[in-house]
């Protein structure tokens, strides 16, 4: 008679620090490889260390009091729930044991599910799960990143190529100074709040929301905040529109938003700023950084093709799940 596998769920204790290590790192081999991770995953100590002071929280599954499979995710770093990583030792009943642990979760935090959003990543092989989460109440956004490689000759000689577009008149561009952040909040929650985004970071619908996630921007909390590189455009010297720059980790650079206001879209406004953001990273920075990175809607042709026509190349798609707040 074939044996029959116990599977359970628990929370992470401390009864199971030394034989979930083993668990942990093969998550840690495979995160660039299965899982298209750009910075090294914590150490296992840190790790546990940060379970244990509640900065995030991690869900094991034992098969036969063994654990083979782990789900991480954090309940306070915004306004969602942010689920990191759901990995799975081998390649046997993988969909199962994340169904597993997701029902767990969605158990765990029934009442917090009526309040926040839980936002999915699905990088890397996780996508194989994408026509299960669906049954769990996820929505999906397709989402593109794409690349500017510094080292890349190709990259470099369309970006030397392109020529940006004259500003009109009363139009300028300026650095990031301190003396912009009002203003920069009206823009992003602008920019913001009517699109995809806005559904797995509820923080875009808000002022008070885009005040928090431009405040973790130039703060340093999101990564090294890069204010020369961040562009400003000014309509006779008043902020309208903003592309933010920073250092994800190591050489990494990223720009996580580019914003206009309504009034002064559809004026190729776009392209300019990231122009200037590009050309100030390559002028100044590219002793230190081997890269900049941003991501896109992947059925947003127009913005793909405006990176595209900087030099960046598209890297990988990933399905970016969410679940909205229970009605």
């Amino acid at each position: 008679m074939a044996n029959i596998l116990l599977y359970k769920v628990c929370e992470y204790t401390e009864e199971y620090k030394k034989v979930f290590r083993g668990v942990y790192e093969d998550f840690r081999s495979k995160s660039f490889s299965d899982y298209k991770f750009e910075l090294e995953p914590l150490e296992y100590e840190d790790f546990i260390n940060a379970v244990n002071e509640g900065l995030i929280k991690c869900l094991i599954l034992l098969e036969d009091e063994v654990p083979t499979a782990f789900m991480v995710y954090t309940t306070e770093i915004s306004e969602a729930l942010e689920l990191n990583i759901i990995h799975c030792l081998g390649e046997e009943e993988v969909n199962l044991k994340r169904k597993l642990l997701m029902e767990r979760y969605l158990e765990l935090n029934k009442d917090m599910l009526k309040e926040k959003v839980t936002t999915y990543p699905m990088l890397g092989s996780q996508s194989t799960f994408v026509e299960e989460i669906t049954n769990y109440g996820f929505k999906l956004v397709g989402l593109a990143v794409v690349r500017f490689m510094f080292a890349n000759q190709s990259s470099v000689d369309i970006f030397n190529a392109h020529t940006p577009e004259e500003l009109p008149s009363g139009y300028s561009i300026s650095k990031w100074k301190d003396i912009y952040f009002n203003k920069s909040i009206n823009i992003i929650h602008d920019a913001f709040k009517h699109s995809s985004d806005a559904l797995f970071d509820t923080r875009f619908l808000t002022k008070e929301g885009c005040r928090d996630i431009i405040e973790k921007l130039v703060s340093g909390i999101y990564g090294t905040f890069l204010p020369d590189c961040t562009s400003v455009l000014l309509y006779k010297n008043e902020p309208v529109g903003i592309c933010f720059a920073n250092i994800t980790g190591g050489k990494i650079g990223n720009i996580p938003l580019v914003g206009i206001l309504h009034k002064h879209r559809y004026k190729g406004f776009g392209e300019t700023l990231l122009h200037n953001t590009l050309k100030v990273a390559l002028d100044n920075h590219s002793d230190t950084l081997s890269e900049l990175n941003a991501s896109t809607e992947t059925d947003n042709y127009p913005a793909v093709r405006m990176y595209r026509r900087l030099g960046f190349k598209e890297d990988y798609c990933y399905p970016q799940a969410y679940r909205p707040i229970e009605k």
